[in-house]
């Protein structure tokens, strides 16, 4: 099938669930039913004849690539909410909380214009049209989080959506797994990413229709770790015995993916949630946020030569074989790739290049989302994507009791949890988890207000605000 007429499809359908279901089920619907089965996008002539196509950067940031699923699913979801739902967007009032993403989706358009009076360069793609695109795969997003799966009950909707994707992806797992990426080829075009990382200690990493199968083992590792919480709050509710079905699938789902670095999130986020118990979420919370701060600015600024060391000291080669041979060369690799475009990166640091291929001279490119944003967007951009995202997160950490994450109403933290290992994973994934800012936008509409009485700080739902 053509990627146009896939697309047209797609908006001209995505009407129906709102016509047979209430608004937030049919957002969901159309949201993920869009990223599981919609194809990519169109890629660059030659992508799919290339041995590596390494220019291929991912949906979270604007390239020649403008016209995507990334794009598409969740604009479809949101006209949808307008021709059916209008009440909840009249509803919808913006707040102090949402300033990061409005930002974020300006910003093309204000360092086009910083950089034309700058230099005279012209950004590529323009401002207006990465503004757009942004807007379309982040803000778009945001709002459906805002507009419907803010409270309690939209929250643990959003993570049976999240377990509802991993399931649909049930049947091209068990093809694919055996006989290796091939769908994607079939339903649409050859996939340029279809022999990226696909062997695996046994059989193959499914691909389906997602960008790389990078992707497709963070997406179904944290969806994995939706699913568990749901059956492990879900105990006692009616259709317990469904909810643990769909866990037990899809946890065995990410074990057969063979993503080792999607299964330690999803084990780390099982085991935070359990700690919560015993340690107060604020005080990770504040542990993490400085070792991000810290880390990533040892890591731009190139103060620890890690390249250097990795090639020319003993524990530095020892690191590196002992990674390749447990089949983990892939890590190595990635951050060398990154340290290889520091200096280029370091060079527009505050605004950005404005240009989506600023890696080109090099012959290769960062594979870190978080280094394509700096490149392209600056520290600015950077801070202000990766910020929307962590900050309502943050918030929730910050009052959060101790008490553990595997109770009904720790819905709230789990999400937060999902988010926070998205992030982490855009430090060396270019291929983003795309629900983690539905997540967001949600967690901000539960939090809008913060005020301050006691000392303590206060944060009040949206209906009480």
């Amino acid at each position: 099938m053509n990627v146009d007429i896939a697309f047209l499809a797609f908006a001209l359908v995505a009407w129906l669930p709102f016509r047979f279901c209430r608004p937030a089920v049919a957002a969901a619907i159309v949201f993920f039913a869009g990223w599981v089965f919609l194809p990519v996008g169109h890629y660059a002539p030659g992508s799919a004849q290339a041995t590596f196509p390494f220019w291929i950067t991912g949906l979270a940031v604007p390239s020649d690539m403008l016209l995507t699923k990334a794009w598409v699913a969740p604009v479809a979801a949101l006209l949808g909410a307008a021709a059916f739902d209008s009440a909840a967007l009249r509803r919808c009032r913006p707040r102090w909380i949402d300033l990061p993403m409005v930002a974020w989706c300006a910003w093309p358009i204000v360092q086009a214009m910083l950089q034309s009076l700058a230099t005279d360069a012209v950004a590529s793609p323009s401002g207006m049209l990465a503004s757009l695109y942004v807007a379309g795969c982040w803000g778009a997003p945001w709002l459906l989080g805002r507009l419907y799966f803010a409270s309690p009950e939209g929250l643990r909707l959003l993570a049976m959506a999240m377990t509802g994707s991993a399931l649909a992806c049930l049947p091209f797992s068990l093809v694919e797994g055996v006989a290796g990426p091939m769908l994607y080829n079939r339903a649409y075009e050859l996939h340029p990413m279809r022999e990226d990382g696909i062997e695996r200690y046994i059989g193959f990493r499914p691909l389906g229709f997602f960008e790389d199968g990078n992707q497709f083992g963070i997406w179904i590792a944290l969806c994995a770790l939706a699913a568990v919480w749901l059956a492990v709050v879900g105990r006692h509710a009616r259709f317990a015995k469904r909810w643990r079905v769909a866990a037990v699938v899809v946890v065995a789902m990410a074990v057969a993916a063979q993503s080792l670095g999607a299964l330690l999130m999803l084990a780390t986020g099982a085991a935070f949630l359990s700690l919560c118990r015993f340690l107060r979420p604020r005080g990770t919370a504040v542990a993490l946020l400085v070792v991000l701060v810290l880390g990533g600015t040892v890591y731009v600024s190139g103060v620890v030569p890690i390249m250097r060391i990795g090639r020319d000291t003993e524990i530095g080669r020892e690191v590196v074989e002992a990674l390749r041979s447990v089949g983990r060369g892939s890590f190595a690799w990635r951050i060398s790739q990154d340290q290889k475009l520091l200096a280029d990166a370091r060079q527009n640091m505050v605004i950005g290049s404005a240009t989506w291929d600023w890696w080109r001279p090099k012959d290769t490119r960062p594979w870190a989302l978080s280094m394509l944003l700096l490149g392209q967007f600056g520290l600015v951009g950077l801070t202000l994507a990766m910020g929307s995202l962590l900050w309502p997160a943050l918030l929730v950490a910050w009052r959060a009791p101790r008490a553990s994450g595997w109770r009904p109403d720790g819905v709230q933290m789990m999400v937060a949890t999902v988010i926070v290992l998205a992030a982490l994973d855009a430090l060396l994934n270019a291929f983003f988890f795309f629900p983690a800012i539905v997540a967001a936008g949600a967690l901000a509409g539960s939090a809008v207000a913060v005020v301050h009485a006691g000392g303590e700080i206060v944060v009040m739902p949206e209906s009480a605000a």
